[in-house]
């Protein structure tokens, strides 16, 4: 069993090294929270416990801590964090927030570094989803009272339940367009224009892709895998504390069974008790080393 562990926390560590060196490339920068938070309502996930007549969270969700607990004013932010949702067993993920821009070039620019996050690990094979609650908030004006089966509707594919509301037959074929829609052509300018700056043919619109998340603004989206029986990551566009921000969450377990990390490293070779100097200048300059006797 412990083998097992420590093979798979190798991979895990793989994994993160490749996508640390992708988000710097792209001028994120490493936040390191604590492993505790005080407890609060709008922190999701996280096990909670008691202690000294207070409540705790351990390992929360990242972006909710993010929103409730710290002040950032413009920030392309990364994390490789693991996440435990009321057990001891938690889900290790990567992500990164872009805080304080425009939203429509922050969704652009957050999708290329996902984009390049999944090719720097071998990944080629993927599409996104993208979605908008603007556009399903423009499709339920005047029939706000159903709206949130509407959504509910949404989260599980299930058309059905739209279809059993009393609201009249020419509404429900508009939300049965919306529903099914998928393609890289969409009257919402916004999406059109997202894909044009992306520019890359793995990227869809899917008007039935919702994420269930309270904080979410508009733009969403979701990314797939032929390999792999359920979305790998999704984020999408929020406020906080009033500004305008992006940002996207992977599955890291995922990316290991998907990804191709283990190429061999060119590094210099030294021999020799003497030859730990030069090996010291070389590691200063990024050159692998290996000192052998």
């Amino acid at each position: 069993m412990g083998k097992l562990l420590l093979a798979d926390s190798i991979q895990l560590s793989k994994v993160g090294k490749v996508l640390r060196r992708t988000f710097e490339l792209w001028g994120y920068g490493e936040v390191v929270l604590p492993t505790i938070e005080p407890y609060d309502e709008t922190v999701r996930k996280g096990t909670k416990f008691a202690y000294n007549n207070g409540f705790y969270l351990i390992k929360p969700d990242v972006t909710s801590r993010l929103l409730k607990n710290y002040d950032i004013g413009f920030g392309k932010l990364y994390y490789i964090s693991e996440v435990l949702d009321g057990s001891v067993e938690g889900n290790w993920q990567a992500g990164v927030e872009f805080i304080g821009g425009e939203p429509t070039f922050m969704t652009a620019e957050v999708l290329s570094v996902l984009i390049t996050a999944l090719e720097s690990l071998g990944i080629e094979e993927f599409y996104i989803d993208l979605g908008s609650l603007e556009v399903w908030r423009r499709a339920t004006d005047g029939i706000e009272d159903f709206r949130e089966t509407i959504y509910r509707a949404l989260e599980r594919r299930n058309f059905g339940l739209i279809d059993g509301l009393p609201i009249d037959e020419e509404k429900k074929e508009e939300l049965w367009r919306l529903f099914n829609f998928r393609g890289k052509e969409t009257e919402y300018e916004k999406l059109t224009k997202i894909l044009e700056l992306v520019d890359d043919e793995r990227v869809f619109v899917d008007l039935g892709t919702v994420r269930p998340l309270p904080y979410y603004s508009d733009v969403i989206f979701e990314v797939y895998s032929p390999e792999f029986g359920r979305p790998i990551g999704g984020g999408g566009e929020y406020s906080f504390r009033g500004r305008p921000a992006v940002g996207f969450a992977l599955d890291l377990r995922a990316l290991v069974q998907l990804a191709n990390v283990d190429g061999k490293t060119s590094r210099r070779s030294l021999r020799g008790i003497t030859s730990f100097r030069e090996a010291r200048k070389l590691v200063s300059m990024g050159i692998p080393v290996e000192v052998r006797r």
